[in-house]
């Protein structure tokens, strides 16, 4: 699937450049090639400073929760279309770039706005639907280390701190040395 999409992004790019340069000519299609990436870059410098903003005031009106979660919800759906349009004007073509520079103007992300949040919506409840996501599960790790030895005598089962576990006692030795035949 991902042969079949990036087969079809170098076809569409490629004719569009074809059709540009027999149309405009080739220095013309250049030109507009370069002025479009650059004019996204510019977009992307500005809109990218203007998301990390919101996002610093969401962060910081999250104390007085004074309609923190409207405030919260368009920073992260705008930091999403923010970042797709990055990656899309990043991507060589002046169709991708063209897609990347109208996902970072805000009348355009105002209109996707509803439909990124309908599909995220969606996601969230099949991945909870399938048992997924986070249950709140608690994670235990231990330190520890891993020897290759043998246990002599009778083990006994030491007193632990609570909560710690069982403790073995016992003598570790090296395991025998096997004869090596050749």
């Amino acid at each position: 699937m991902i042969a079949l999409l990036f087969l079809a992004y170098v076809v569409v790019e490629i004719g569009v450049l074809a059709w540009l340069g027999s149309t405009l000519g080739i220095g013309a299609t250049i030109l507009l090639f370069l002025g479009v990436s650059v004019l996204g870059y510019l977009v992307l410098a500005a809109q990218g400073r203007r998301a990390l903003q919101n996002l610093g005031r969401v962060r910081s009106a999250g104390a007085d929760r004074a309609g923190f979660a409207g405030a919260a919800d368009r920073a992260l759906t705008d930091g999403a279309l923010i970042g797709v349009g990055a990656a899309l004007v990043l991507v060589p073509g002046p169709v991708t770039s063209a897609a990347g520079i109208l996902l970072l103007l805000p009348p355009t992300r105002a209109l996707l706005r509803p439909a990124v949040r309908a599909v995220a919506a969606r996601k969230v409840a099949a991945s909870v639907a399938r048992g997924g996501g986070f249950r709140g599960e608690r994670i235990v790790v231990v330190d520890g280390e891993v020897v290759e030895h043998t246990v002599v005598g009778t083990p006994r089962l030491g007193a632990a701190a609570p909560g710690a576990g069982t403790v073995l006692e016992g003598e570790i030795v090296d395991p025998p040395q096997r004869p090596h035949l050749p």
